[in-house]
């Protein structure tokens, strides 16, 4: 049996009755209704509406039951236990066991509110939706789908899975033709052994590329990478931060800050440039170190750190500068490069090359190579200076404690001796000797030791040559010593 209904006036037109099996009218069950059973059928617009039976209303509208399917188009589809839809604006209320789909995705709900004429679906209930191209599954409390962007706005209790991962938030969007997540307010993603939290930004569920907007965070196995601004790509496990960056790595005991930051998960290298300062957890002690250009890379038994150019760093019982520094884990090395300077107490050191050996987070050894040279502050004026080849050095707990110095060795040497309570210079030892070992106290020279024969003078102070004073080299350079943590800036 076909029927037909007209809606003179009606802006959207008429809802047309395709079929039913059969209809009568019935006021004592709904009044002014058109009753059809069996295979109804209705079109309006571009919408086909099937069910089991209805009610036709004189007011353009429709309640269906059992079976209810509503297609728009060839590619949006809804059905339900029941409905009820409004032609007059052409919106439907979806109940019971709700499903809509299209082409990419599945959404499943106990109810929904269609909007036919602007293109809009919300579920207020809990729905699931599954992505068919991209692997997706999202759950949240509420949702609006916008069926002609193909975008769902999701919010509270938001939970995206697959199979590699696993997205939570408050609120989220998600374009089920791209597969492209964004994000408005806290928001966790989970894979693997990495975790990242954000404010906002988005995701390329299909590409696994990343780029959050608000301060986030990156966590790998004891690492992360922090910034205002991050980009993430997790095939490259490349990750890019800019804004007070900052790396941590418990495991190693240091933490990496900057303006601008990289970092790979697959080779554990990180970058870190611009203000960049590694802070290394050292004993009871922390290094606070500065350099243009910042590198942690993994070694053999931890991590290796190079700062490179303009290099300045503080601990409370030596500083340094240089242009290039190597910290290896391994053997517990901090090598200097290319103009290293060492400051420790009132001694300062230079050479070609600076190690220094540290043990249980403590300096324990010192190795200088090439034009080694101590400068040690007496007073104002005056300075014990010792030069050779090569010197090695030994810390205590007070700093540095003795120094062997090897090859053309040589000393100048401020001999002190109480005089009215007072410490007062007596005389000048100047002395040349293949090895020499000095002893210090309380950071000045105390004793030195000539190794082999010496050739040495001790000239009273008010008769020592001018150029015996000081040799070659021995340039006092306190003001390029950091004092401070702020001042390796």
């Amino acid at each position: 049996m076909a029927l037909g209904q007209s809606t003179d006036g009606n802006e959207h037109g008429r809802i047309e009755l395709l079929n039913a099996d059969r209809g009568e009218y019935d006021d004592r069950i709904a009044p002014g209704a058109q009753r059809l059973k069996g295979n109804v059928r209705f079109k309006h617009q571009n919408a086909i509406m099937r069910c089991d039976s209805a009610y036709l209303y004189q007011d353009q509208q429709v309640r269906a039951f059992g079976h209810v399917s509503i297609d728009q188009g060839d590619t949006l589809h809804v059905q339900a236990d029941r409905a009820l839809y409004n032609g007059n604006v052409r919106t439907a209320r979806l109940e019971g066991n709700v499903l809509m789909r299209n082409s990419d995705m599945e959404l499943t709900t106990p109810s929904l509110d269609h909007d036919l004429r602007n293109h809009r679906a919300v579920y207020t209930s809990g729905g699931r939706i599954v992505s068919r191209t991209g692997n997706d599954v999202l759950t949240s409390d509420q949702g609006t789908y916008l069926t002609n962007t193909r975008r769902f706005i999701f919010s509270r209790n938001v939970i995206l899975s697959h199979p590699e991962r696993t997205i939570t938030g408050d609120t989220m969007h998600y374009v089920t033709s791209s597969g492209i997540a964004e994000f408005f307010g806290p928001t966790v993603i989970s894979q693997e052994k990495l975790t990242i939290h954000t404010q906002r930004g988005q995701y390329d569920t299909r590409q696994e590329r990343a780029r959050f907007t608000r301060r986030s965070l990156i966590e790998d196995e004891g690492r992360t990478l922090e910034g205002d601004s991050l980009h993430y790509d997790r095939k490259s496990g490349q990750g890019l931060a800019w804004g007070h960056v900052v790396v941590t790595d418990t495991a190693s005991d240091m933490v990496v800050r900057g303006d601008h930051g990289r970092y790979n998960e697959i080779t554990e290298r990180a970058v870190i440039t611009g203000h960049a300062e590694l802070e290394l957890w050292m004993g009871e002690d922390t290094l606070f170190l500065h350099g243009d250009t910042l590198f942690t890379t993994p070694d053999s038994a931890g991590k290796r750190v190079q700062a490179h150019r303009r290099v300045r760093f503080f601990r409370s019982d030596m500083q340094g500068t240089c242009d290039t520094l190597i910290f290896s884990e391994r053997d517990s090395l901090i090598r200097l490069f290319h103009d290293p300077v060492l400051w420790s107490g009132s001694d300062q050191i230079t050479g070609d090359h600076i190690r220094i050996a540290l043990r249980n987070g403590k300096a324990d050894k010192l190795y200088v190579e090439k034009n080694a040279f101590l400068v040690s502050e007496v007073d104002s004026i005056h300075y014990d200076q010792v030069t050779g080849t090569d010197m090695t050095g030994f810390f205590s707990d007070d700093g540095l404690r003795s120094l062997l110095v090897e090859g053309n060795a040589r000393t100048v040497y401020f001999a002190e001796e109480v005089k009215d309570g007072k410490e007062e210079i007596m005389g000048v030892n100047r002395a040349d000797c293949s090895r020499i070992r000095v002893a210090l106290k309380e950071g000045k020279v105390d004793t030195v030791t000539f190794l082999d024969r010496p050739d040495a003078i001790l000239y009273p102070l008010e008769k020592v040559p001018p150029e015996e004073l000081r040799m070659k080299g021995s340039e006092w350079r306190s003001d390029e010593r950091p004092t401070d943590r702020a001042s390796i800036f």
